[in-house]
């Protein structure tokens, strides 16, 4: 056997294991890019419920601070008209009396503890 036939084989030995290598590494970079498109396919995921759920308690949050808003005007409309009704009567100028005062304070608290019971955001 020549040298130009044992350099031609060694080559051709060597450009065979150097494919081979390079086949093992493809493989192995393929499963990577399999494993990292499906973890990205996770974060995704998981990123659009993040953020459906934030947006769901943004609009519980604005919810409740529109109802309470809305309690407040109410409130202060009734109290308006009850001053009204009442200023020039003759009942303005006398006492309430004592079991009529406690009944409101107690439904007044009641009111006032059970608004400040509701979870709000």
């Amino acid at each position: 056997m020549s040298k130009l036939t044992t350099v031609l084989l060694t080559l051709l030995v060597l450009l065979a294991v150097g494919i081979g290598v390079l086949w093992h590494n493809n493989g192995k970079l393929n499963e990577k890019v399999s494993d990292l498109d499906a973890s990205q396919k996770s974060a995704e995921a998981i990123t659009k419920n993040v953020l459906t759920t934030v947006t769901l308690f943004n609009q519980i949050s604005e919810a409740n601070q529109n109802a309470k808003a809305q309690d407040a005007l109410e409130s202060q409309r009734a109290e308006n008209d009850i001053k009204a009704a009442v200023a020039n009567d003759d009942c303005a100028n006398r006492l309430i009396p004592t079991d009529a005062v406690k009944r409101l304070r107690e439904y007044a608290d009641g009111i006032r503890s059970s608004s400040d019971n509701h979870a709000t955001f």
